[in-house]
């Protein structure tokens, strides 16, 4: 199997440098990973890639709330390695999944007092996106676009001088997603949250999965048409498994082939400033995979194509 392996990496590769791929936007555009897991950062192969940037998504409240104790020691945990690593991270703030109240909505006062303590805290942690998919059809936060936008608010307010994106959102402009029985789709959800907003980004933040996958740029196209200034696809990759959506579970070597579709979306879309890779290894026994390495520490073939695709540029 491990052989089998290698022989695609190794084709994939000759086939980026006959040109399949999009060398020539790789020093343009930063690559960066997003992965919770602080091994990440030790890894020879994530040393080879070269990156710099990481993200990681922690509770609005994981500093001040008793029942995220666990939740801040594992981000203390993963800071240290990302800081020892050279690596700057980006924070996303958002509900805590795995607790009870991951679907309570903060009203913008809680919101604030939560991460302003985080910020006293992590003072040197500069760069934030306000909710981690505030769009997200199954969480009641997704029917009040204009208090994600007052999230947004608020984060700039208190963290002068930091790089602060809007959005982080996922919707897609077409599908079976609803929110209050009507389907839901990017184009009015970001209308109402765009209208909300008091500052002017830093930046737009979109998780692109679903257009990655079909092979098609609606999202980003619709993101664009509705925004001005960088965009950083901070969640974003091949999927080889993912439990409720429309595809099929697909090989790895067509999870590489996503990969190098969206490593030539730099070429035709300049705004693209950021591309954060969720995640590094995938995990047997989850729901979603979509790791540059396999459960078993198999070095994936979109691996190979993004590495060759960092060093050729």
């Amino acid at each position: 199997m491990l052989r089998r392996m290698s022989r695609v990496i190794l084709s994939l590769a000759c086939a980026i440098a006959m040109g399949a791929g999009a060398p020539a936007a790789a020093g343009a555009v930063v690559i960066g990973i997003a992965d919770q897991n602080p091994t990440t950062f030790s890894d020879p192969r994530f040393l080879a890639l070269g990156i710099t940037t990481a993200r990681f998504v922690v509770p609005w409240d994981v500093v001040t709330s008793k029942a995220d104790r666990g939740d801040l020691a594992a981000f203390k945990g993963w800071l240290r390695a990302a800081e020892n690593a050279g690596v700057t991270p980006l924070i996303s703030f958002g509900a805590d999944y795995r607790n009870p109240a991951a679907n309570y909505v903060p009203a913008v006062g809680q919101y604030t007092s939560a991460v302003r303590a985080f910020l006293r805290a992590f003072p040197q942690l500069r760069v934030y996106t306000a909710w981690n998919e505030p769009d997200f059809s199954y969480r009641s936060l997704a029917r009040n676009p204009a208090l994600a936008a007052n999230y947004f608010n608020a984060l700039v307010g208190m963290c002068r001088g930091c790089t602060v994106l809007a959005g982080d959102v996922y919707l897609p402009t077409t599908g079976t997603a609803t929110i209050d029985h009507s389907v839901a789709l990017l184009g009015p959800w970001l209308r109402a949250y765009i209208k909300g907003l008091h500052h002017r980004p830093a930046g737009w933040a979109l998780h692109d999965y679903t257009e990655i996958r079909s092979r098609n740029t609606s999202q980003l196209r619709t993101l664009m048409s509705m925004t001005s200034g960088p965009i950083w696809l901070d969640e974003t990759g091949g999927v080889l498994r993912r439990g409720h959506w429309q595809y099929r579970n697909q090989s790895a070597a067509a999870a590489a082939s996503d990969e190098q579709f969206l490593l030539s979306l730099t070429n035709r879309y300049h705004r693209i400033a950021r591309i954060y890779h969720y995640q590094w290894q995938g995990s047997a026994t989850a729901g979603w995979d979509s790791g540059l390495i396999a459960p078993n520490g198999a070095t994936r073939p979109a691996y190979a194509l993004l590495l060759h695709w960092l060093h050729a540029g």
